[in-house]
């Protein structure tokens, strides 16, 4: 009788090992900065009064679209809403405001395709992001202040 090739060894179940993620499991959520710091740091060399005027450059054009968008928005104003959302998104996607800038290009869209359906929900969600950024900002580039919102 020819003996048999297979190794019984390779055959005994290997030690249980932690059991692997269910494809339909949902992935954990990852808490996206408001604010790709490294990305401000790439543009500024990582020169903080580089960034501080960056930043600020950015709210004060950032406040005055806001306010155009909201008005925009208000009156209806496609095309108005189309130009204003492409300008901010184009220099928030510059910056790295990962969360605010698909805001922003769904209010373009709209605006493009002259049916603003949801924008005022859209411009509020966006309007919120944006405070979320200037918090997240006065933090990092102001670590010792008391974070906005608290007690004095």
């Amino acid at each position: 009788m020819k003996k048999d090739p297979i190794n019984k060894d390779e055959m005994t179940p290997a030690a249980p090992t932690a059991p692997s993620p269910k494809a339909d499991a949902p992935a954990p959520a990852v808490e996206v900065p408001p604010v790709e710091m490294d990305r401000l740091n790439e543009l500024t060399d990582g020169n903080a009064d580089s960034i501080r005027e960056l930043v600020d450059l950015f709210f004060k054009q950032t406040s005055q679209q806001l306010a155009q968008l909201e008005a925009a928005v208000r009156a209806n104003k496609a095309d108005d809403v189309r130009r204003v959302a492409h300008s901010c998104a184009g220099a928030s996607a510059t910056l790295g405001m990962t969360r605010f800038v698909p805001l922003l290009r769904e209010l373009e869209k709209q605006g493009a395709s002259g049916t603003l359906t949801t924008a005022a929900q859209v411009y509020e969600d966006a309007a919120r992001e944006y405070k979320l950024i200037q918090d997240f900002l006065a933090t990092q580039l102001n670590p010792a202040a008391p974070p906005p919102g608290a007690a004095h």
